[in-house]
């Protein structure tokens, strides 16, 4: 098995910019799509601001899934992380005929051999699991359940965050990570915000028309990370099937020159037996 290789410093990057405060509070954005080659790990860092929570959802897809599958998984883990959603944090919806169809003719069924393993400096990890296919991993309350696992002890946020690792143990294929993460403000702000929310029957025309703007506005802003997302996929995907014709092109190149080398020293011991030469 090739060595595995963690990428933890462009990745935490990326996670800390995708799941600022400030983003997760103005908007709702799509999930993550990360992917893992074989026998890889990546590892992704966040940090929870101080007395607030977070939840998580993951889902394991294998890497050749067709993109309908994909994306219907991708919108199934946004609704369960989009406050307000009526499938907020509960379980995965009935998967749809067509759906299961694609997903119950393949190989991939039951477990994956990929790890998920969420984990805080210095302390206990707080999960450690294999990924069954297509079946979703939700952790609740990430900073209560490291309280726990202190024995109750409140402890500060630590100061290098959350780390969620993806080991991928299969040496034949590739494999697809989706997750997402909700930030969650202390008790009682929650139910504040509700208190707040305005009604439609009370919002003149304009103002409904400004809120329809705004819709619009975060939903062209979701596809534009969502297609950001597939166009990363889309090039990694080239690149490595450019690297894997270059790597044909020189073992054909060196082919062609032993069967060239064979076919001269062939001749030349046949004239030589035939004294022609």
């Amino acid at each position: 098995m090739a060595a595995s290789r963690v990428l933890p410093g462009l990745s935490a990057l990326l996670l800390v910019l995708t799941l600022s405060p400030l983003l997760l509070s103005k908007g709702d954005a799509y999930p993550i799509l990360t992917t893992l080659d074989e026998s890889f790990t990546k590892c992704f860092n966040f940090n929870v601001p101080d007395d607030d929570d977070a939840h998580m959802v993951f889902i394991a897809l294998p890497y050749d899934v067709e993109d309908e599958v994909e994306e219907w998984f991708t919108t199934q883990v946004h609704e369960m992380t989009r406050k307000g959603s009526a499938n907020f944090m509960k379980a995965l919806p009935q998967v749809s005929k067509e759906i299961h169809a694609k997903i119950s003719d393949n190989e991939y069924n039951g477990k994956s051999n990929v790890h998920l393993k969420l984990s805080v400096p210095k302390r206990p990890p707080l999960r450690n699991q294999m990924f069954m296919w297509y079946a979703p991993v939700v952790i609740m309350n990430v900073v209560k359940a490291s309280q726990r696992a202190q024995k109750n002890v409140k402890l500060a946020q630590p100061p290098g965050g959350y780390s969620a690792c993806f080991e991928n143990k299969n040496t034949d294929h590739g494999v697809r990570i989706i997750f997402d993460v909700v930030l969650m403000s202390d008790e009682g702000q929650d139910d504040e915000l509700k208190n707040k929310i305005i009604k439609k029957e009370h919002l003149t025309p304009l103002e409904a028309s400004f809120q329809a703007g705004i819709t619009a506005a975060n939903t062209i802003l979701n596809e534009m990370k969502y297609m950001e997302q597939r166009e990363a996929r889309m090039r990694h995907t080239a690149e490595s099937t450019n690297a894997k014709i270059r790597l044909f092109s020189y073992v054909s190149v060196v082919v062609l020159l032993g069967v060239t080398w064979l076919q001269r020293t062939y001749l030349r011991n046949y004239f030589k037996k035939k004294k022609l030469m």
